[in-house]
C-alpha cells in the first residue's frame, strides 16, 4: 500500500546516535525537546492518519486500527534489510507518544520520564512510562518506542508479528499499573 505523507513533517530528535551513547546533557536536552514537541507529534500522526483515511482514537478499537494501518503500511529501507525507511522511524515515534499518553490518561499516576537507571539498560537516556505500582520495581518501565519499532521490525522482516501489539502494550500497562 502506498502512504500519502500529505503534510506530514518529520520528527527531528536533534541528536544523533544511540540514546545510551549520549552524555546525560544531550539525553536530558533531547528529552525535553521530545515532550515540549509531544502535542505536536501526535497532531502530525492524526493528519497522516486522516490524509489516509482513519481516524486516531484512544478506544481499544482505534489502536487496533491504528496497529492494522502501521502493520499494512511500514516499509522496509531497500539499502538497509531489516530497517524501517527512515520516515517509519518518525512514524514510529509518534505512535509511541500516542501510546504512552493513552497509557497515561488510563492511569495517571504514570509519566514519562528519561530512563536512567542502569547504564547496562536497553532503555538507557530513553523516553519511557513509568510509575508502574505492581511488581514490586520501582525502575519498572515500558519503552513504547523500542516496542513500537519492534513490531515495524519483525514486519518488515517477515517475521510473525501479533496483530494485536498495541493493545497489548496498553494491557501490559493496565496490569503493572
Amino acid at each position: 500500500m502506498t502512504i500519502e505523507w500529505g503534510d506530514y513533517e518529520l520528527y527531528d530528535p536533534g541528536v544523533s546516535g544511540d540514546a545510551g551513547s549520549l552524555s546525560r546533557k544531550e539525553a536530558r536536552w533531547a528529552f525535553d525537546k521530545l515532550m515540549e514537541e509531544r502535542p505536536l507529534r501526535v497532531q502530525m500522526l492524526a493528519g497522516l492518519l486522516q490524509t489516509n483515511g482513519l481516524r486516531l482514537e484512544s478506544s481499544d478499537e482505534g489502536v487496533q486500527a491504528l496497529d492494522d494501518w502501521f502493520r499494512e503500511n511500514v516499509e522496509e529501507d531497500p539499502e538497509i534489510p531489516g530497517r524501517l525507511l527512515p520516515e517509519w522511524y518518525s512514524v514510529v515515534t509518534d505512535i509511541a507518544l500516542f501510546l504512552g499518553d493513552v497509557m497515561i490518561r488510563r492511569h495517571t499516576h504514570l509519566r514519562w520520564e528519561l530512563f536512567t537507571a542502569g547504564r547496562k539498560s536497553a532503555s538507557y537516556q530513553r523516553d519511557v512510562v513509568m510509575g508502574f505500582t505492581r511488581g514490586g520495581d520501582p525502575n519498572m518501565e515500558i519503552d513504547v518506542a523500542s516496542q513500537v519499532a519492534g513490531h515495524g521490525h519483525r514486519k518488515v522482516g517477515g517475521l510473525p508479528v501479533k496483530h494485536d501489539k498495541f493493545v497489548r502494550l496498553l494491557r501490559v500497562a493496565d496490569k503493572m499499573a
